[in-house]
């Protein structure tokens, strides 16, 4: 029997990654969520501001890999969503470190209005994404450009995972709900390592001196939001406490596949900062 599910945030670095290893399974109908044009056959239309976008998008799912949308009323949109689909298996994307936040903290409310409201729910708690080196919204043009790569860090280590393998988990959810309803997954890479050790290796990869730059937080938060930079603060504060160092073998576990290091993303990836 086929099975229906909605990817909201097609286009987004996990959310495509999904999306393609669904179709790759072929057992299932999959719909990717996207406020853009559609340019693939799987593509429908959603808008997380637009209401009249959702009820072909959750209509008759059976799952939803649900994205969270990076907006302060992100809980409320949640749970509305659930409520139009509530017979759906939800699997959300958090973050990693989300059980240490407070309870009315907002990384805590978004995956309250899941468990508090989905039928059946599997929480994804991944730790920073290797792909945002290669977005040029976040490190690409200034390791290709001004080699450098700057991040508030203070030097404490990360345990930065693939994208692919979040969604190889995620897919493994979707796939058997029974096994993964009312869980909670921490998901990294195999280690932990620090803004220095990812510019060495790029560096290697590259033929090039790329520099690890140290901002002040401050600088990472100019401009956002109280309710963002909160957010963002807090996220600060669990890599400095070391929560984001901390290696948890899901990945492997649950796929059965060791996770990618970073030093593969770099090789795969060395030409696009060269």
């Amino acid at each position: 029997m086929t099975r229906t599910v909605f990817v909201t945030g097609a286009r987004g670095k996990t959310g495509r990654e999904v999306v393609a290893q669904l179709v790759e399974r072929g057992d299932t109908e999959v719909r990717g969520g996207s406020s853009r044009s559609p340019q693939a056959p799987t593509t429908v239309p959603f808008d997380w501001r637009d209401q009249a976008t959702w009820s072909k998008a959750v209509d008759g799912a059976d799952a939803i890999y649900l994205g969270r949308p990076d907006v302060q009323d992100s809980p409320e949109l949640v749970r509305q969503l659930i409520a139009a689909a509530p017979d759906a298996h939800i699997v959300l994307v958090s973050e990693q470190g989300a059980e240490r936040v407070a309870a009315d903290g907002w990384v805590q409310r978004v995956e309250a209005a899941v468990t508090g409201t989905a039928s059946r729910w599997t929480i994804l708690r991944p730790s920073w994404f290797q792909q945002v080196l290669t977005d040029p919204r976040y490190f690409l043009d200034a390791i290709r450009t001004e080699r450098v790569i700057s991040l508030a860090t203070d030097g404490a280590p990360i345990a930065w995972v693939d994208t692919r393998d979040i969604a190889a988990v995620a897919v493994r959810a979707i796939a058997d709900p029974a096994t993964h309803h009312g869980k909670a997954y921490t998901v990294t890479g195999p280690e932990a390592v620090t803004t220095a050790d990812i510019a060495a290796d790029i560096s290697a990869a590259i033929g090039a001196e790329v520099t690890a730059v140290v901002p002040p937080l401050s600088e990472a938060l100019a401009g956002a939001p109280p309710w963002l930079a909160d957010v963002v603060g807090g996220m600060f504060g669990r890599v400095h406490d070391g929560t984001f160092a901390m290696v948890d073998d899901t990945v492997e576990r649950v796929t059965g596949t060791p996770p990618r290091t970073i030093k593969q993303f770099i090789a795969e990836h060395a030409d696009q900062w060269r």
